[in-house]
């Protein structure tokens, strides 16, 4: 559902008054903080309808890194298993929140639609993820973005693309339900409650949701992997 740290010049004279400070508090034995690790991340999706003709419903990807709290790059693709339609994304954000009861992500992302339906749209795309602790096994996560038309053959449209609560059964297993929807230009509300299970692994995480859509229901497998490096000190 993703940034360089901010820094700053200082004067010669700022700098010379800063390590005479430092040398005064902490000298030569003073202990220097490691700097952030980077994350990064990597995820999947594909759906399947479970009615006749059992057709793909989604195929998605995504690469992001995190870096002292900035997300960048955040790039992506998607498509609805239509040849006619897909995606292309790319931007980044900030981590605002983080905390042990709350972190809130918001990144904005340029999209680019290609394929014979898409008109070549483009669009701004203010993304935003809140993640909720109530409890040590009970969670919840709420991601939503809109997008906002570039050109003539865009459309605003928005989408709440998971709003659910999670169990933690196990170390490794969690289940939940939630809620998904979307308002696309000239159609109705389209609503998509689901359940969902996850399976954490040293491979990565496996989510598997069983959701209703339009005409149907899908089963959609969601792929995550994290990957942790430390710069050298």
């Amino acid at each position: 559902m993703k940034l360089t740290l901010p820094g700053g010049l200082f004067a010669a004279v700022l700098c010379l008054g800063s390590a005479a400070s430092g040398f005064a508090q902490g000298g030569a034995g003073a202990e220097i903080e490691p700097p952030e690790p980077t994350l990064t991340l990597f995820f999947a999706r594909t759906g399947q309808s479970l009615t006749t003709p059992y057709r793909a419903t989604i195929h998605y990807a995504e690469f992001l890194q995190i870096r002292n709290r900035w997300i960048y790059p955040d790039i992506g693709y998607v498509d609805f298993a239509h040849n006619n339609y897909r995606e292309f994304f790319i931007g980044g954000g900030r981590t605002l929140i983080e905390n042990k009861f709350a972190e809130w992500e918001q990144e904005l992302e340029f999209v680019q639609a290609t394929g014979p339906a898409a008109g070549s749209a483009r669009y701004l795309q203010p993304w935003s993820m809140l993640r909720l602790r109530f409890a040590p096994k009970l969670s919840s996560e709420i991601v939503y973005f809109s997008y906002l038309p570039l050109n003539k053959t865009a459309g605003f449209h928005q989408v709440i693309e998971r709003a659910k609560a999670e169990y933690r059964v196990q170390k490794h297993w969690k289940i939940g339900a939630g809620y998904a929807g979307a308002d696309v230009p000239g159609g109705p509300w389209i609503n998509k409650p689901f359940l969902t299970t996850t399976i954490s692994s040293a491979a990565g995480d496996f989510e598997f949701w069983l959701q209703k859509i339009p005409y149907g229901a899908q089963v959609e497998l969601r792929y995550g992997l994290l990957h942790i490096s430390h710069p050298p000190r």
